[in-house]
């Protein structure tokens, strides 16, 4: 008898843009909080990392949120490059998380991105 499991994000061996496109629709929380990590240590486009990433950070669950930020600060150091205009306000907004997980979450982007794109994200205190 063959198995109907279907294999979430974090099974997979190799993770691809279908992948991400089907986790995205499951809609899942819990498989979720990890496609923003996972997308971030990829090798998957920039840009539809980053696209990702921006759209996760808008979850109503705060882990899905807060790993999204995070992982922001990952493309940041990786990749040397986000898009400011988009970045920036999301990270700014992260940093009035209603939840503790999200606001930590957000001041350790905002380090990163700092340290790395040497942007200041209004409402952060540096150093």
């Amino acid at each position: 008898m063959a198995s109907t499991v279907k294999k979430k994000l974090q099974d997979q061996g190799v993770i691809t843009v279908k992948e991400v496109m089907n986790a995205l629709q499951r809609n899942d929380a819990a498989e979720l909080r990890l496609v923003a990590i996972t997308l971030a240590l990829s090798d998957l486009d920039f840009h539809f990392i980053q696209s990702v990433c921006i759209r996760l950070c808008s979850s109503e669950n705060d882990k899905v949120r807060g790993n999204a930020l995070i992982s922001l600060g990952h493309l940041a150091r990786r990749y040397r490059i986000l898009d400011e205009q988009t970045v920036k306000p999301v990270g700014e907004k992260g940093l009035l998380d209603v939840s503790d997980y999200g606001r930590e979450c957000a001041k350790s982007a905002a380090d990163e991105i700092h340290q790395f794109l040497h942007w200041t994200i209004q409402g952060h205190v540096y150093g």
